[in-house]
């Protein structure tokens, strides 16, 4: 499987995967009309190739206790080099992603905490404490809406390009959202 080029086949596995990574190899295969050793195959080869890393449980935050959720705008006055702040970032607690970005800011850390008074304290006494750090703004996060890129890729010969995102995305019991354009 060459890397970044996925057949209809393959993209099928990837979105069902991503809608229920609980699924079987004989659900997996039922869903996309192939049979259960093809399936197996196809995912392996995914797996093998990179395209899918792991499968796991995306949980509720709030219900296990950490409703306050925050973006930190994280800068240091320089442009970040080596991984050292950001993997020092990633050691506080609470922390539940660390992303080193280009623009105005070095890194935006997303903050998963049980109250306001542990975030506070998570900005005050460690990620402001951290050598580098020259400023912090907190950002609360009040709500989200999540979007799946991978519905936006189409197969080789397609015409390329994502299509704009144009309210709901029509589905096939073949193969998920099915891509659309607008011309």
């Amino acid at each position: 499987m060459q890397w970044g080029v996925l057949d209809e086949i393959d993209l099928a596995i990837v979105r069902a995967l991503r809608r229920d990574a609980r699924r079987s190899v004989r659900q997996l295969a039922e869903e996309v009309h192939i049979s259960r050793s093809s399936a197996h195959t196809r995912v392996r080869a995914l797996i093998d190739s990179g395209v899918i890393v792991g499968f796991a449980a995306e949980v509720e935050l709030a219900k296990l206790g950490l409703p306050v959720r925050a973006m930190l705008a994280v800068d240091t006055g320089a442009s970040p080099e080596g991984s050292e702040l950001a993997a020092a970032l990633a050691a506080i607690p609470h922390v539940a992603r660390v992303l080193t970005i280009a623009g105005e800011v070095d890194y935006l850390v997303e903050i998963a905490a049980p109250s306001h008074e542990a975030l506070s304290e998570v900005v005050l006494r460690r990620v402001l404490k951290l050598p580098g750090v020259t400023s912090v703004r907190t950002h609360l996060v009040i709500g989200e809406t999540e979007a799946d890129p991978v519905d936006d890729l189409e197969p080789p010969g397609r015409g390329g390009g994502a299509p704009p995102r144009t309210g709901p995305v029509p589905t096939s019991p073949r193969t998920g959202p099915i891509p659309t354009r607008s011309r």
